[in-house]
């Protein structure tokens, strides 16, 4: 749907959440992300995202692991018992680039993995790559 502008309007642009507990870093992705046509909500620690998952029903969440509260695998695990939370897709973005990490992430359910610091063409070619298998699924 478009407004009178011409513009699309919020609620047919992709929703991604960023789950993320850098401010300066949240910012950034917002910035690029919504200038990339996607509607970006955020959260600030795992059990503040995995609550926002769960009301919002995000096409995508972008999840960190070293985060307050409840960190990216706690969080992921707790998205995943949930029926709400299995179709969703997740890529996580972390620091941890180690083969374990990545290998408790995919057994966590992830979707994508990009490791910090990263490229934001590839974070976004990640993003429509994801979008892509879930409309074909």
């Amino acid at each position: 749907m478009f407004d009178f502008l011409g513009r699309k309007k919020k609620a047919d642009k992709p929703r991604i959440l960023i789950i993320e507990d850098e401010p300066d870093l949240v910012q950034t992705l917002k910035d690029r992300l919504e200038r990339n046509e996607y509607d970006i909500i955020t959260a600030e620690n795992g059990k503040a995202g995995l609550e926002m998952a769960l009301r919002e029903k995000p096409d995508v969440v972008l999840l960190d692991v070293n985060m307050p509260i409840m960190d990216g695998f706690a969080m992921l695990e707790a998205l995943r018992k949930h029926p709400e939370g299995m179709n969703c897709a997740v890529i996580m973005i972390t620091v941890h680039s180690q083969k374990q990490d990545i290998t408790r992430a995919e057994a966590c359910g992830i979707n994508d993995y990009i490791v910090k610091p990263f490229n934001m063409e590839d974070l976004i070619e990640k993003i429509e790559t994801v979008l892509k298998r879930r409309k074909e699924s």
